[in-house]
C-alpha cells in the first residue's frame, strides 16, 4: 500500500475506534441527552501518534457518528464535530512539534491538556449558548451542571490517551503501521 493509502486506512480505523470508544462507554451526565465517555483517550492517542489531520478527522467524525446513534444526541452531533475535530487538531499540532524538541513528553502532555480543555470549553459554550436555542433544559445552569462531568471525563481521558500513546510509541506502532511493517 502506498502512504496515502496508509493514512486512509488509518483515518478510518481511527474514525470507528473513536465511534466505538465514544458510543459504548456512555455514561448519563446530569442534563440530558447528554453523557461522558472516554471517546477522547482515542482521539488523543490518533492525534499523538499520527499527527493533526487524524485527530481532527477522526474526532470530528467518529464523536459526531456517536451522538446521532444515541438516543437523543443528535442536538449535540454539530457541536461535537466543530468541538472534538478542534480537540483533535490541537492534539495533534502540540505533538507534531514534539518531534524536534528535547522535552517530546512535555509537549505530548501539554497538547493532551490543551485538547481536553478545548473540549470542556466548547461544550460549556455550546451549552450555554447555543443548544438553548434549541431546547431550553441548556442554558447557564444545565453548563455549569455538566462542567464537572466534562472535567473528569477530560482527565480521565488526557491520562489514558497519553498513557496508550506513550507505550504505542516505544513499541514503534505508528512507524510500522505507515509503513507497512506491522506484520
Amino acid at each position: 500500500m502506498s502512504n496515502t493509502t496508509n493514512k486512509v486506512v488509518v483515518n478510518g480505523l481511527f474514525i470507528a475506534l473513536v465511534f466505538l470508544c465514544t458510543y459504548f462507554t456512555r455514561i448519563p451526565g446530569p442534563v440530558p441527552p447528554g453523557y461522558i465517555n472516554f471517546g477522547d483517550s482515542v482521539i488523543i492517542v490518533g492525534a499523538i501518534l499520527f499527527g493533526r489531520g487524524c485527530g481532527l478527522i477522526s474526532g470530528s467524525i467518529g464523536s459526531a457518528i456517536a451522538d446521532l446513534a444515541s438516543p437523543g444526541g443528535i442536538i449535540f452531533a454539530p457541536i461535537t464535530f466543530i468541538v472534538k475535530g478542534l480537540e483533535g487538531y490541537v492534539a495533534g499540532a502540540v505533538a507534531e512539534r514534539s518531534n524536534a524538541h528535547k522535552r517530546k513528553e512535555v509537549l505530548r502532555i501539554a497538547g493532551a491538556v490543551a485538547a481536553a480543555l478545548i473540549m470542556v470549553l466548547g461544550y460549556f459554550i455550546a451549552e450555554c449558548y447555543i443548544l438553548g436555542i434549541f431546547d431550553k433544559t441548556f442554558g447557564y445552569a444545565a453548563a455549569i451542571a455538566e462542567l464537572p462531568f466534562n472535567l473528569i471525563q477530560g482527565g480521565v481521558s488526557v491520562v489514558l490517551g497519553y498513557l496508550l500513546s506513550s507505550v504505542l510509541l516505544k513499541l514503534g506502532v505508528a512507524d510500522k503501521i505507515l509503513n507497512n511493517k506491522l506484520f
